[in-house]
């Protein structure tokens, strides 16, 4: 049957201006022309035929109509078709060509077909073509048969009128025809064959085959191959061929050749090779078409070449949903490789809730045939869900019949993510409290969001739009926002601070927090918008200005405070220095005077126990002397009580007790001199005495023990006169000071663990402990000033310790063994009470010293 599109155009019926043709009709208008006429379809089948068609080629229109060239022609023959007629439906460009043909008798033909193509109103495509046989290799064998033979025969009319026909169909022939008879001459050529090989008009008079292959030889790229291939046909005169050449120019040639014999019969029986008559050739410049059909191979290159790598995936579908084509694009999004998808239904990625609409869309693709568009969900091989966006298309073939489906599918998953999440970002601008303006580089304002547009007192957006940032500020503010801040924001891309905005409709300028950047592209890094995010502190102001001025009132208060808490540290200080001394003189004097009075008792009888023991051990002498033999009791009782030893041990014990008198007069004499009860007023002493007396207090410390050996005492005593001074409180310092020193000295030995404490027992045993002294120097260093400097060999003060070493209740010691007041008391005492200054001199592993400087005489 003929196709029902081509013979029934439904546009043709909606046009009553135009002829409604019947398919009876164009069945004769197409039978009434002679030459050969088919129409093909887009997979190359006969659609339409006219019966001269039919009997050109030797086959019914029943056996012809749905099938193509490859079902008649030989492989070559259709080959060549094919290409011809993918070319016209691919460019949309007439062709016309010569090309050999054989028929259903086995018959070759020299045929000229031209070919065009046209579209319907539904976009299908058809080729039309026409045929018009030229030269049949039977009557091209007949005509050399005839050469061959003319000379007996005498037919010369018959002889003309064939030769004319053979030369008017080679001349109308688009290919060079060359003609060679059976001893390689040349029987006969048309002009296309010279003009395509260029060949001079003096060659071709010669009719010498050999040197028209020599000048064709020239100009080929192989010409080895080319000649090795005429060799090899002349020695088998039975065989046709047909390939391509290459000329040096860059031309390409089709080549055909063919032998010419006589045939007879229907069935055309070729007779044995003595009837062979020579070859004929055909040359056809395919350049042009060579071109096309790479440019055509290109471009389906590049087709699939897009499939393959576009982002998109193709999917392909057949009438029943079965998938036929699945891109890489389509592996990705989701996640099924091609061979797990090839023949499978496409319900394998639509998930249960959506495969409802899926079937509605893909039932009005089947009825409608129109495209689609559909954004729904899908899932992957691994069971995620996804969002895609979906363009359909139905596959509709030359019958009208919808053969599949195509689809194009974007994974729009992330947009979906990205969109919801800036439908975020945008009713945060909206909402937000802030103003958010958004305006171009030129200062045009763009955007401003609801709480913007009141705080600068603007009605709308609209209104907005027609502003710029000049009109943000007054003219002198403005003028400052273009020098200091806009060269900034260009500079590094961005500004914070404070600035001033004004109220469009008050005019008044507002103190605002600003964010001020730029927005820049992501590919080419220019900025493309400039962004300001700014808040209203005018409240924020006052209320810092009111904290400011709180803060200020505070602060004052809070210096009263400190200085009152300052002067009632010194008042409590001195009390308990007060009390402290009150309490410590009474008891020192106490004991001194307990002390004193039995002691000058003893010290005033030892020298008469003395005379009068003296005298007993001279009587006794005497005895001994005149009575040298005692009585028995006498001499037993001597030897009891070691006569002898008495009398030599009795001196002795006396002569003790004279030095620990004298030893317990000189301690309660440091004692006294300690307290100074006697001497509350200020009054000249001896600065030195008053050191020893401390000393002489401390000197259980001094001594060795089981931590460390004894600690050395250098005195370094300059020529001073009396000074001036309270001297029970000069004591008390020379005694902090003193006291300190001797537990910076233990402090140094005791800092080792417990090897280090077995190892320096060993070493005091040795005597290789390091030694521990204490320097006490006096100066008068001017006329009217006295320096004590008391240096030990510890370990040194750190210099944060060192600031607030004269702080009261300060202490590094552990807890119960310092109080942190005896360094602030001798403080006071040095800079209050004499006038003078305390100053501590250390580096942490060099040891301490303490500067007192006090005038000599001072001022009433």
């Amino acid at each position: 049957m003929n196709h029902p599109r081509f013979l029934d155009n439904p546009a043709q019926k909606q046009n009553t201006q135009q002829q409604n043709f019947s398919p009876t009709f164009l069945h004769q208008m197409i039978n009434g022309i002679s030459d050969p006429i088919f129409v093909k379809d887009r997979q190359h089948r006969w659609v339409l035929l006219n019966d001269t068609y039919c009997h050109f080629v030797g086959h019914s229109r029943e056996e012809l109509i749905g099938k193509s060239d490859y079902d008649f022609f030989p492989q070559a023959e259709a080959d060549v078709f094919r290409q011809q007629d993918e070319l016209v439906f691919t460019t949309n460009i007439t062709n016309e060509n010569q090309d050999l043909f054989t028929d259903a008798q086995g018959i070759t033909h020299l045929i000229s077909t031209k070919k065009s193509c046209f579209e319907d109103e539904t976009g299908n495509k058809f080729l039309v073509g026409s045929i018009r046989d030229i030269i049949l290799q039977n009557e091209a064998a007949k005509v050399l048969g005839v050469t061959g033979t003319l000379r007996d025969r005498q037919q010369a009319s018959d002889l003309h009128r064939t030769n004319a026909v053979l030369q008017a169909q080679q001349e109308a022939s688009i290919d060079g025809i060359l003609i060679i008879d059976e001893n390689r001459r040349v029987a006969s050529f048309n002009q296309k064959f010279s003009k395509l090989w260029q060949i001079p008009a003096a060659l071709l008079q010669t009719g010498d085959d050999r040197q028209l292959l020599g000048w064709v030889l020239d100009q080929l790229l192989n010409p080895d191959e080319f000649l090795a291939k005429v060799e090899y046909l002349y020695q088998h005169p039975e065989e046709s061929s047909r390939d391509e050449i290459f000329l040096k120019s860059g031309k390409i040639f089709d080549r055909y050749s063919a032998p010419v014999r006589k045939q007879q019969g229907a069935c055309d029986q070729i007779l044995p090779l003595g009837e062979y008559y020579g070859r004929i050739w055909y040359f056809r410049d395919i350049t042009e078409y060579k071109q096309a059909e790479a440019e055509l191979r290109a471009s389906q290159q590049r087709l699939a070449l897009l499939i393959e790598q576009t982002p998109l995936a193709i999917i392909e579908w057949n009438s029943n949903f079965e998938i036929q084509t699945w891109n890489r694009a389509a592996e990705r999004i989701f996640g099924y490789t091609t061979e797990e998808m090839l023949g499978k239904h496409f319900d394998i990625v639509i998930p249960e809730n959506v495969k409802k609409q899926v079937n509605e869309i893909l039932t009005a693709l089947l009825t409608q045939r129109g495209g689609s568009f559909s954004v729904n969900e899908n899932v992957t091989k691994d069971g995620r869900t996804m969002v895609c966006e979906w363009y359909n298309n139905a596959l509709v073939a030359p019958d009208g019949q919808v053969v599949g489906v195509a689809s194009m599918v974007l994974d729009i998953t992330e947009r979906k993510r990205a969109e919801e999440e800036q439908q975020k970002f945008v009713a945060l601008i909206e909402n937000s409290s802030d103003f958010i303006g958004i305006a171009s580089m030129e200062g045009q304002i763009l955007y401003v969001n609801p709480a913007g547009l009141k705080m600068v007192g603007l009605s709308s957006l609209e209104a907005a739009k027609t502003k710029s940032l000049v009109d943000c500020y007054s003219p002198e503010t403005f003028a400052e926002f273009q020098q200091q801040i806009t060269p900034l924001i260009f500079q590094h891309g961005f500004w914070q601070g404070e600035f001033r905005y004004r109220h469009f409709q008050t005019g008044i300028e507002f103190p605002t927090d600003c964010n001020l950047f730029l927005v820049k592209h992501p590919e080419t890094g220019e900025p493309f918008c400039r962004v300001a995010v700014i808040r209203d502190i005018t409240e924020r102001k006052q209320a810092k200005e009111a904290l400011l001025k709180s803060e200020a009132q505070l602060r004052q208060q809070a210096e009263e405070l400190k200085v009152a808490l300052r002067e009632l540290q010194h008042t409590q200080t001195q009390l308990i220095q007060s009390e402290k001394m009150s309490s410590l003189g009474q008891l020192v004097a106490g004991v001194a005077h307990e002390i004193n009075n039995p002691v000058n008792f003893i010290y005033g009888n030892l020298s008469p126990a003395k005379e009068y023991t003296q005298d007993l051990l001279s009587l006794l002498q005497l005895y001994q002397s005149h009575y040298p033999l005692p009585v028995p009791e006498i001499e037993d009782f001597a030897e009891l009580i070691e006569l002898d030893f008495l009398k030599s041990d009795l001196p002795q014990i006396i002569n003790s007790m004279n030095i620990g008198a004298d030893r317990i007069r000189e301690i309660v004499l440091s004692l006294r001199t300690f307290s100074r009860l006697d001497e509350a007023e200020m009054k000249a002493v001896d600065i030195h005495e008053g050191i020893d007396s401390t000393l002489m207090i401390l000197q259980s410390r001094l001594k060795t023990n089981d931590q460390r050996p004894t600690i050395e005492i250098i005195k370094e005593y300059g020529k001073l006169p009396q000074v001036q001074c309270y001297a029970g409180q000069l004591n008390q310092v020379f005694m902090n000071i003193l006291t300190n020193a001797i537990d910076a000295l233990e402090e140094r030995v005791g800092s080792g663990d417990e090897g280090d404490k077995r190892t320096r027992r060993i070493a005091m045993s040795n005597s290789q402990c390091p030694i521990s002294t204490i320097r006490i120097c006096t100066q008068l260093q001017e006329p009217n000033q006295v320096t004590i400097r008391i240096i030990d060999s510890g370990l040194g003060i750190p210099e944060d310790v060192k600031k607030q070493l004269f702080d009261p209740f300060f202490t590094t010691k552990p807890i119960g063994k310092g109080t942190g007041m005896g360094l602030a008391i001798s403080y006071q005492i040095i800079t209050e009470k004499h006038g003078g200054s305390l100053e501590c001199i250390s580096q942490p592993g060099q040891g301490a010293e303490f500067l007192i400087k006090i005038p000599m005489i001072q001022n009433q």
